[in-house]
């Protein structure tokens, strides 16, 4: 087969842009014919041109929202399409989600896959941004023929909408086993793998790590990089932690360095399946993280991990503690959730489930 991937940015690599990496990936050793579509350059474009498979790009399509530069993402992709003539357009991110499922309808695209990747609708946002954000949802489900849920809450965020039931399945990202380095540092530390945006909650984070290093020794390590790491930057020196907080920037292959952790975090406000969390989890690192989308799909709270609320800096504080002070319980935790990633979350059922849609 021809298959077509579209997602809207190539930067940064986040978990949709490793999602179109690796499902192009594995269809190109099946010997489909693999293309890409992406707006600009980025992470994901060198990647896939180093594995020598095909990428186009649009300068017009950018995620900030302008109804000029859309319908000329509209008519580029439709042109495109035309050209290439694929058997599937597989689209991920909203707004390709969107243009894409309306270009690829007004071709005759015989299969478009729509991949959920989270909903934006989830984020805390005004009340109209969250309405307009579910029609348009709609609409793009509505254009696929199928749409791919990456957790079971995914699906029951819209498995009561209108006309929607019959196109959706559950299909959960999966993860294979990676090289992990060796341990570097003797002082306790907790990091996270995480884009530096205001959803990822890393100001909870901050906060609670402030109380914790009043009575506690430690290190925080976070990696990654995104528009709020000024800002936290900013706010850490304002806590009084800077010298006991880290900030990496984005690192190639981060999650081989996550056994420099003693816990890893993940204070999102919103997520789907996160691939850091999973990773975390395939290397036996104890977790704390909030309880929304489908990290509960991953972790079991008590069992497999902590689960706590959302801006609830008191609460990840005494997580921390509680961690930090009983070696034995960390042991635990991590050693259940790397049985449970390895159990519920095969990258090779992700891989077949997947492309068995195409036929």
């Amino acid at each position: 087969m021809k298959i077509l991937y579209g997602i809207t940015k190539s930067e940064p690599f986040g978990g949709a842009q490793r999602y179109v990496y690796e499902l192009a990936q594995e269809a190109k050793k099946q010997r489909h014919d693999v293309v890409v579509l992406c707006g600009q350059e980025g992470g994901l474009v060198e990647r896939l041109r180093e594995r020598d498979i095909r990428v186009i790009t649009l300068r017009s399509l950018k995620r900030d929202i302008s109804l000029v530069e859309e319908l000329r993402s509209l008519i580029e992709i439709v042109r495109i399409l035309r050209k290439e003539g694929p058997d599937v357009f597989h689209i991920n991110s909203s707004k390709m989600g969107g243009l894409g499922a309306l270009a690829g309808r007004l071709v005759g695209v015989k299969k478009i896959i729509f991949t959920a990747h989270g909903w934006a609708f989830n984020e805390p946002r005004p009340l109209w941004q969250k309405v307009i954000i579910k029609f348009f949802v709609w609409l793009t489900i509505l254009l696929s023929h199928k749409t791919i849920c990456v957790s079971e809450k995914t699906r029951r965020d819209i498995i009561k909408w209108p006309l929607v039931k019959k196109k959706l399945i559950i299909i959960k990202n999966g993860i294979k086993e990676f090289h992990l380095d060796q341990r570097e540092s003797k002082l306790f530390t907790v990091g996270t793998i995480t884009e530096l945006h205001r959803i990822k909650g890393l100001d909870i984070l901050l906060q609670a790590w402030g109380k914790f290093r009043k009575n506690h020794d430690g290190m925080l390590v976070i990696m990654g990089d995104g528009e709020e790491r000024k800002n936290l930057e900013n706010m850490a020196q304002t806590l009084g932690i800077s010298g006991s907080v880290v900030f990496k920037g984005f690192i190639e292959d981060a999650c081989t360095q996550l056994l420099n952790f003693d816990v890893f975090c993940m204070p999102s406000r919103s997520e789907a399946m996160p691939y850091t969390l999973l990773e975390a989890g395939l290397a036996g690192i104890p977790s704390i993280a909030t309880n929304v989308g489908g990290i509960p799909e991953i972790i079991e709270n008590g069992i497999s991990g902590i689960l706590i609320p959302t801006e609830d800096a008191e609460v990840l504080f005494s997580s921390l503690v509680l961690l930090a002070e009983d070696d034995g319980l960390r042991k635990r935790l991590g050693a259940h959730l790397k049985a449970s990633i390895q159990e519920s979350f095969s990258f090779e059922k992700m891989i077949e489930n997947t492309l068995s849609l195409y036929l």
